[in-house]
């Protein structure tokens, strides 16, 4: 300490005299620069083996102190962020791989087929067209969200056995005639709930012949221009006149849109959407395998 103070005199002294030259400074016994990467290296060490949240918290600055520079660690990459993976993403894969091939066990490559009516198809929407003449059909639906569950009627079936899943999507029928105006008319299932039957109600078996059930029924009808998007005046099913609902029931009967075409939708429906359901589960799968 005597010396180190006998050295600041010294120095101090020579400065004051303007003549004299500058003498080097001697060297200490330790580098302050190794001193200071010390501590901070000591300090990083405490914090690391307290908590693992450390990785995110490092500044940059230390970085350099004790890693490479073609180093790979997660401090050192350009995300900062370690690999991530678990083992739910393997119980996933793993699930899937049975759950593609049942589905593809249930299901065919190739599609049905709906007499009169040219198909295109595209992710979930499915575009049917007929043309008559001057006179143009087209039928367009999605198969988004439109899968029941149904209970088989077949009496040789067993009860433990799984429901049948079809698709039946609600649909538009467009009819123009080559003037630039289609008429619109918004198709959906008729839901049949039989399962409640009120006992106390009178049942007229006579009128079961007299009584026609459609399987689809009609909801809303509009006049629309030729590539307009404006859906203008609309009229609700609900509200119309029960003959002019049964004429327009006849006028799609009469274009191929009966309950012979609703037994074809449903069928290519379903095999479409279980082919869409399992291109969804491989990508789903190879989504899990990354």
């Amino acid at each position: 300490m005597a010396k180190a103070l006998k050295f600041a005199s010294f120095t101090s002294k020579v400065l004051a005299n303007g003549s004299a030259k500058l003498l080097p400074l001697q060297k200490t016994s330790v580098n302050p620069l190794k001193q200071c990467i010390s501590k901070i290296n000591s300090s990083v060490s405490e914090n690391l083996s307290a908590s693992s949240r450390a990785y995110s918290t490092l500044s940059s600055v230390v970085r350099p102190v004790f890693h490479s520079k073609g180093c790979c660690c997660p401090m050192c990459s350009k995300t900062g962020v370690a690999p991530f993976s678990t083992e739910v993403d393997k119980e996933i894969s793993k699930f899937l791989t049975k759950e593609i091939e049942y589905e593809q066990s249930k299901g065919s490559s190739s599609l049905p087929k709906i007499p009169g009516f040219e198909i295109v198809a595209n992710g979930g929407d499915v575009t049917l067209t007929k043309t008559s003449g001057k006179e143009k059909i087209v039928v367009k639906l999605n198969v988004n969200g439109a899968v029941d569950c149904v209970m088989s009627e077949n009496p040789t079936d067993k009860e433990n056995d799984p429901p049948q899943m079809i698709c039946r999507p609600p649909f538009d029928v467009e009819i123009s005639k080559g003037d630039g105006k289609k008429l619109v008319i918004e198709c959906s299932f008729a839901q049949n709930d039989s399962s409640y039957i009120d006992e106390e109600a009178s049942y007229d078996k006579s009128r079961e012949t007299d009584q026609i059930d459609d399987q689809f029924e009609i909801h809303e009808i509009s006049f629309q221009e030729e590539g307009s998007t404006d859906g203008g005046y609309s009229v609700s099913a609900s509200t119309m006149d029960a003959e002019l609902f049964d004429l327009l029931m006849d006028m799609l009967d009469e274009r191929g849109i009966n309950d012979e075409f609703i037994v074809h939708l449903v069928d290519y429906c379903t095999a479409y959407e279980n082919q869409q359901y399992i291109g969804f589960l491989k990508k789903l799968q190879s989504f899990a395998d990354k």
